[in-house]
């Protein structure tokens, strides 16, 4: 909740002209035309209006306007907003504090802005949640904003006594979603789950584009579907008929390739493998055949050594062939020349030996060199035997059933496409069958919408009825709430059927009684309630004369009233407005403000500070 606390207005050159509020009951009575009612006005432009509906003459001169609010924590905020029109600005401070620019706001909301109005400051600032709220019949959502909450927070002098209902204002588009922010105050519960309904206009011109979308599906389905395509459901169960023989071929021919593949690969590991065996031999052959050369000529060096050891003591005295010595002295190679010959014959020996062996051994390996020129050679006789089978097996004929195969595909695809287009084309004219159907009906967006809750509203119903006692309304005070008005009904007689001073009064407890129906219960309220002139076409008669409607109205309304007003708690806070002066007791209690309209010692002049004297004789 948040409360008001000063309303100022600025000009240049000009003293400044304002009012400062308390919270529970303030009191601002006076003569006419003292600019009481500039007060409703300020507030009125500074929650949103489009413009500042009344103006004085001494305003004129006057062009800002600033107004400082404070939440149930005591912080401040002042908006401000010149008095010629445009947005405001919101300031986190007191009137006195505010320098420079502060944060633009724009006065209401409009479509689907999403720009920072007056509602976004302020219901932050006082705690008030954001709500959405059915605005029409159809069931469309608008946020609730704190214009929607003005026929029961904001109550001019005309509204206090119109026969209008005090929740649905004004009539206009509002009276929906003003409905709905009094049930949020009763409940609060918003119409956020709820699922609109769609305008009449709206639901035609979306039958009518779901035609156009339809008919320009139809009509190339339609082309197509009438250039010839021969016959279909029996064409295509013959295609897939031939299809189906000739890929039971085609596959058979295909398991057929495939085991002659799988036998050439074996058959072709099996050449590789034998190619590979011959080469390896031929490497190992030459290397035995180069062995048996190196024996061979061993053997030779042996024998030519055997043959010559007894030539040895006949050599003159050179040097040696064998160690290039001098043939002298101790070295004698002629002693031992008996000893070389048996050395030379017995390495012969083991060389023969040697080379027996190794005579073996190639003998081996050119038979295995043989044994793998077999396996090559039938390998390679197998790859060609397969080869041919091959090519037997891809005959022009099977060519020819491949390229059938292939004729008959491609015409299931163009008949299968024609049925889908003849599927395609029932389906879209049945739907848009249903849909001409459907924009013939008679429409209606209007739904049904449940009542006001009733128990919140019997609760709310017991705190009018014990404002009214607290006034000692006559009679027994019974109050009910009428559906279909939208208003209160006191001991069985409408609020609007009484006369307006009654109706003024009937009024303004329904709007406090509301307020403290939400403080005790913890819902949705701004907290502040402005009633101008509750009292002002109140009479105080016994009963009425013949023929006035309404009921005979107690003198001592009026001055209950009065009293009432020092038993309002700072929770909250009520501004009466009134032309009438307040009791002596009641205004010292509640500090009330008087304008006299004159200059009178000890007494308000009006909301503006009087003229001086040479302003007044321009002004003549």
């Amino acid at each position: 909740m948040f409360q008001l606390r000063r309303v100022v207005v600025r000009g240049p050159g000009q003293p400044d002209a304002g009012l400062s509020f308390h919270s529970g009951a303030n009191i601002l009575a006076g003569l006419s035309d003292t600019g009481k009612s500039y007060l409703v006005h300020c507030l009125d432009y500074i929650f949103g209006a489009k413009k500042m509906t009344k103006q004085f003459p001494e305003a004129q001169a006057y062009t800002q306007l600033y107004v400082q609010f404070a939440n149930d924590e005591g912080e401040p905020l002042t908006l401000y907003r010149a008095l010629t029109g445009g947005d405001l600005q919101a300031y986190k401070c007191a009137i006195d504090d505010v320098r420079g620019t502060g944060e633009v706001i724009v006065p209401q909301r409009y479509g689907k802005s999403l720009k920072k109005d007056v509602t976004s400051a302020l219901f932050p600032f006082a705690d008030l949640s954001e709500a959405s709220l059915r605005k029409n019949v159809r069931g469309e959502l608008q946020r609730l904003t704190l214009r929607h909450w003005m026929p029961t927070m904001l109550v001019d002098e005309v509204a206090v006594i119109d026969e209008r209902s005090p929740v649905q204002g004004k009539p206009g588009y509002d009276t929906t979603i003003n409905e709905r922010a009094f049930a949020f105050m009763l409940s609060g519960r918003d119409d956020a789950e709820i699922v609109a309904a769609e305008r009449n206009d709206v639901i035609a011109a979306r039958l009518r584009a779901k035609l156009g979308v339809i008919d320009a599906l139809i009509e190339p389905i339609q082309k197509r579907l009438d250039q010839p395509a021969g016959e279909t459901e029996d064409s295509i169960d013959r295609v897939e008929a031939a299809i189906a023989q000739l890929s039971t071929v085609i596959e058979g021919s295909a398991q057929a390739h495939e085991d002659l593949q799988a036998e050439r690969e074996v058959a072709l590991a099996e050449q590789q493998r034998a190619e590979g065996q011959v080469i390896a031999i031929d490497e190992l052959l030459n290397r035995y055949r180069l062995l048996e050369s190196r024996y061979v000529s061993d053997l030779d060096r042996l024998d030519f050594i055997a043959e010559g050891a007894h030539y040895f003591g006949e050599l003159q005295t050179v040097a040696c062939p064998l160690c290039d010595q001098a043939m002298e002295g101790a070295h004698d190679h002629g002693a031992h020349g008996a000893d070389v010959q048996r050395a030379a014959r017995a390495e012969g020996a083991k060389i023969k030996a040697l080379r027996r062996d190794l005579t073996g051994t190639i003998e081996n390996v050119e038979a295995r060199r043989a044994y793998q020129q077999d396996l090559e050679r039938r390998a390679r006789s197998a790859i060609r035997r397969i080869d041919g089978d091959v090519a037997a097996l891809m005959s022009p004929t099977l060519r020819d059933a491949d390229v059938r195969l292939t004729r008959l595909v491609e015409r299931r695809v163009l008949l299968e496409a024609v049925r889908s287009d003849r599927d395609q084309l029932d389906s879209l004219k049945a739907m848009r069958q249903q849909i001409e159907r459907d924009a013939a009906q008679p429409r209606s967006t209007a739904q049904t919408w449940e009542f006001l809750p009733s128990k919140p509203l019997d609760e709310l119903c017991q705190e009018i009825e014990q404002v009214l006692a607290d006034w000692s309304w006559p009679g027994k005070g019974r109050v009910t709430f009428n559906h279909e008005d939208y208003d209160i009904v006191v001991d069985g007689q409408p609020r609007q059927s009484h006369g307006k001073g009654v109706r003024g009064v009937l009024y303004s407890a329904f709007v406090i009684g509301l307020m403290n129906y939400c403080r005790k219960r913890g819902l949705p309220h701004p907290g502040l309630v402005v009633i101008d002139s509750p009292l002002t076409a109140y009479s105080k008669v016994k009963s009425a004369g013949p023929g006035a409607k309404g009921v005979p109205v107690d003198a001592g309304v009026e001055a209950k009233f009065w009293d009432s007003l020092k038993h309002i708690g700072p929770e909250v806070q009520v501004i009466i407005v009134e032309n009438k002066r307040p009791p002596d007791d009641v205004a010292e209690a509640l500090g009330a403000i008087w304008f006299a309209g004159e200059s009178t010692h000890g007494q308000r002049f009006g909301f503006f500070p009087p003229l001086p004297p040479e302003a007044a004789l321009d002004d003549q």
